[in-house]
C-alpha cells in the first residue's frame, strides 16, 4: 500500500500562486470531476476544515499528494515555497513523491531552487489537457483515493452556485452573414462552344446540370467569349422544381459560387483540387496582416498566412498555414437568409503542396488549440471586412432581376440574462494568428460559430518562428 493512503489522507493538495489561479481553478474542477477529493483555496469543495488555517495539519495529516503548480509566480511567493517545503519534507520522511510538480509556464530546472530542481516535472505549458493527461495517469499508478460517482455531482453543485445568469442584455456574436437581397430569377444556359468549364467556374459563377447546360443569375461578362443561348427562366423561390430540378438547391449553390467568384476576384486563390476550397495567398497584404474594426470599434488585426516548425518522432519540418473560409448559404434555416461563415486553416509545406490529410489535422489542431472565442469572433469580422471592403453591405452581382448583396458584419443576437463575468479579465495577446488587444471586454459568441474541434492523438508539436 502506499505510504501516503492510510486513512484520512484522501485529498489532493493544489499549491499555487494567485497569478495561476485560473489554472488551479480549471485543474480542481477536472480532477473532482473524475472522483478525486481536492483542496483549493479558490474552489472549495473539500468540506469541514479551516481554510487557511489549517494548511499545515491539512497537508501532513489529510493529503496524498500536493500538487504544487510552478510558475515565474510561485518559485517566488512565500506561502507556495513554505508548502512546497513542507511537502518536499514529508516526502522524504515517508519515501514517497509527496509532491507532484507541474511546469506551467516553461520554467527551466536552472530557474528552480535546489530542492526542486531535479523532481520529474508533468508539463502544462504546452497544453492544459495533455498536463491533465499525464497527472491521471501518476494519480492512478499511486492509487491515489477516488470518490466514484460523487465528483461530477460536486462540480455541477458549485456551477450552479457560481454561474447563476444574471437579468442583463448580452450581446451574441454568430458567424452568420445577412443576405439582404437574392436575385428573383435564375436562368438557363445552353453553351455552344467549347469552353474550359473549369476555367471558367473561376469567373463566372453558375450551376452546372451538363457538359452544355448551365443555369446562372446572370450571363457572364463578353470576355470571356462564351457563345450560349438562354433557353428558360425560373423564379426559384416561388417554383418548387423544374423539369425535376430543385430550384431552391439551384438558387442555394448559385449564391455559393458568386461568393467563391467574388473572393477570388479579390485575390483569393483555390486550392487545386478543390477539397480545401478558398485560401489567403502569401503577399496578398503587407506582411500578411489584415487590418480591421473588431467589435469594439477598435483597429486591429490578424495574420493571414504564417510559418510554423512542427516536430514530430525527432524531426523538424517547417509549414506555411493559410486562413481558408467556407461560405454556406442557409436560405431556410433562421428567419432571415444568411451565410455561414467557417473560419478553418490550410496548411502546406513551404512550396506550396498540400499537407496529406493527417498532417492537415493534426498541425491544424495544433495551432488553434488555444484560440478562444475572442481569437474565432476576430477572424470571423476580419473575414467579413475583407469581404466588404468595411462596408454595411457588399453587392457580390446586379442583376437584371435583382441582386446579390450580403451584410459586412456578422449578425448579433440579445440575451436578457447573462452570466457574471465581472471577476475575470480578458488580455487577448498575440497568438498563432497574430491577434493584439490588450484592454478586451469579454464577449460571448453564438453556437453557430464552428470551432475546429478534430480528434487526434499525435504528439506532434510546434515551436514558433
Amino acid at each position: 500500500m502506499d505510504a501516503g493512503s492510510r486513512e484520512g489522507r484522501n485529498h489532493l493538495f493544489v499549491s499555487y500562486a494567485g497569478e495561476d489561479g485560473a489554472l488551479a481553478e480549471w485543474l480542481t474542477l477536472k480532477l473532482t470531476g473524475q472522483g478525486y477529493r481536492v483542496w483549493c483555496d479558490q474552489i472549495k469543495l473539500l468540506g469541514g476544515e479551516c481554510y487557511p488555517g489549517d494548511i499545515d495539519d491539512a497537508i501532513k495529516n489529510d493529503t496524498f499528494r500536493v500538487l504544487a503548480l510552478l510558475s515565474k509566480h510561485s518559485i517566488h511567493k512565500a506561502n507556495p515555497r513554505k508548502e512546497r517545503t513542507l511537502a518536499l519534507s514529508i516526502g522524504r520522511e515517508r519515501g514517497i513523491d509527496f509532491i507532484v510538480p507541474l511546469n506551467v509556464d516553461g520554467l527551466s530546472p536552472t530557474e528552480l531552487d535546489w530542492m526542486t530542481s531535479d523532481l520529474t516535472f508533468i508539463s502544462f505549458s504546452g497544453s492544459w489537457a495533455d498536463g491533465l493527461k499525464k497527472l491521471l495517469k501518476k494519480l492512478e499508478s499511486v492509487n491515489a483515493p477516488k470518490d466514484v460517482g460523487k465528483g461530477q455531482e460536486a462540480v455541477c453543485e458549485w456551477f450552479s452556485v457560481r454561474d447563476t445568469p444574471l437579468e442583463r442584455q448580452e450581446t451574441l456574436w454568430t458567424n452568420l452573414l445577412r443576405i439582404t437581397e437574392i436575385p428573383k430569377g435564375v436562368h438557363r444556359f445552353e453553351i455552344l462552344n467549347e469552353v474550359d468549364l473549369d476555367g471558367l467556374s473561376r469567373k463566372w459563377a453558375f450551376y452546372c446540370q451538363s457538359p452544355r447546360v448551365v443555369w446562372s443569375f446572370d450571363k457572364p461578362a463578353s470576355d470571356l467569349q462564351v457563345d450560349l443561348r438562354k433557353t428558360a427562366s425560373v423564379a426559384w423561390e416561388s417554383v418548387g422544381t423544374y423539369e425535376g430540378m430543385n430550384m431552391g438547391y439551384v438558387a442555394t449553390n448559385l449564391i455559393e459560387r458568386c461568393v467563391l467568384v467574388h473572393c477570388l476576384r479579390k485575390g483569393m486563390e483555390e486550392e487545386a483540387t478543390k477539397r480545401y476550397g478558398l485560401f489567403f495567398p502569401e503577399g496578398l497584404f503587407p506582411n500578411n496582416r489584415l487590418a480591421f474594426e473588431n467589435y469594439r470599434g477598435k483597429k486591429v488585426s490578424i495574420s493571414v498566412v504564417g510559418e510554423r516548425t512542427f516536430y514530430s518522432a525527432g524531426l523538424r519540418e517547417k509549414n506555411r498555414y493559410h486562413i481558408s473560409p467556407r461560405f454556406k448559404p442557409l436560405l431556410w434555416v433562421f428567419d432571415i437568409p444568411v451565410i455561414r461563415v467557417n473560419i478553418r486553416l490550410y496548411l502546406t509545406d513551404l512550396e506550396g503542396n498540400a499537407l496529406d490529410s493527417r498532417k492537415m489535422v493534426s498541425r491544424r489542431k495544433r495551432l488553434c488549440r488555444d484560440w478562444w472565442n475572442y481569437e474565432w469572433l476576430s477572424r470571423m469580422m476580419a473575414m467579413s471586412a475583407w469581404l466588404s471592403d468595411g462596408k454595411e453591405r457588399v453587392y457580390i452581382l446586379r442583376t437584371d432581376n435583382g441582386n446579390l448583396a450580403i451584410s459586412g458584419k456578422p449578425v448579433r443576437l440579445s440575451a436578457s440574462f447573462g452570466i457574471d463575468e465581472g471577476d475575470v479579465e480578458a488580455v487577448i495577446t498575440e497568438d498563432e494568428g497574430g491577434i493584439v488587444d490588450e484592454d478586451s471586454d469579454i464577449v460571448s459568441v453564438h453556437e453557430g460559430l464552428e470551432i475546429m474541434n478534430f480528434d487526434d492523438d499525435s504528439s506532434e508539436g510546434f515551436e514558433d518562428e
